[in-house]
């Protein structure tokens, strides 16, 4: 008797998630007559950190700038990631070229960057030393492995849809140099952008109505902000951490 109502109680249970799951799914529908969303990010007088390199001197130097702030003129941010994080239906991603990251001068380039879920991903080792990619998907206070490809060779270059295969925040490491750092949001819809150096951005062909703009910064967390997008217009949204 137990058995059956725990059995029960657990299908119940998926059968919720897996409805609530269907129902967030995003959607490509045509969109016409879109609106935008543009603006500038903002963080003051952010003082970036260096990290202390501890292999391969002779090659990386002594120290590598962390690149969490890169502050341009009047405090804008760069490398912030803008996004609406729950937007139902809209745009296709556009084709594109596969998505690469380089080891290059014993940095991660780029050091942010956005890209598709199921998309195809490249890392790519242009240094003289043994480096790896190692990307974890991260939730909170909570890393899990994904997948760790090891670039021993200068020139070597590896495709992967596995790094793509699920929506979150990914984090990329290389474990033979602990100070190489860089982040990779996973999405399901295309509505999301790095911000450049001047701290702007810019959403184009969001379907008119009322969404929840997100900021993310790998130091600084998130924040959200409430905005309206009527067709055909441009809606200017700044903010500053």
């Amino acid at each position: 008797m137990y058995h059956n109502i725990s059995l029960r109680i657990l299908t119940a249970v998926v059968a919720f998630c897996l409805c609530a799951s269907q129902a967030s799914a995003y959607t490509v529908v045509a969109v016409s007559n879109g609106g935008s969303i543009k603006g500038t990010i903002k963080a003051g007088s952010q003082q970036d950190e260096t990290r202390p390199v501890t292999k391969d001197n002779a090659f990386c130097g002594d120290s590598v700038p962390a690149e969490k702030f890169i502050i341009g003129s009047d405090g804008a941010l760069k490398n912030a990631v803008v996004m609406l994080k729950e937007i139902a239906e809209g745009k296709d991603f556009e084709s594109q070229d596969e998505l690469v990251v380089t080891n290059k001068g014993c940095h991660f380039v780029p050091h942010v960057m956005v890209a598709p879920k199921g998309g195809m991903m490249k890392v790519r080792n242009d240094d003289p030393l043994l480096h790896n990619s190692h990307f974890f998907l991260v939730a909170g206070d909570r890393k899990r492995n994904v997948i760790n490809l090891a670039l021993p060779k200068e020139g070597l270059e590896i495709s992967k849809s596995k790094i793509l295969r699920k929506a979150g925040l990914l984090s990329l490491e290389c474990d033979a140099h602990d100070f190489m750092q860089a982040w990779v949001w996973v999405l399901e819809h295309p509505y999301a952008v790095v911000t450049d150096s001047d701290g702007g951005f810019e959403l184009s062909d969001v379907p008119a109505g009322s969404y929840k703009l997100t900021v993310w910064h790998e130091e600084l967390g998130e924040k959200t902000v409430d905005v309206t997008v009527e067709a055909g217009k441009a809606t200017a949204t700044d903010l500053s951490f």
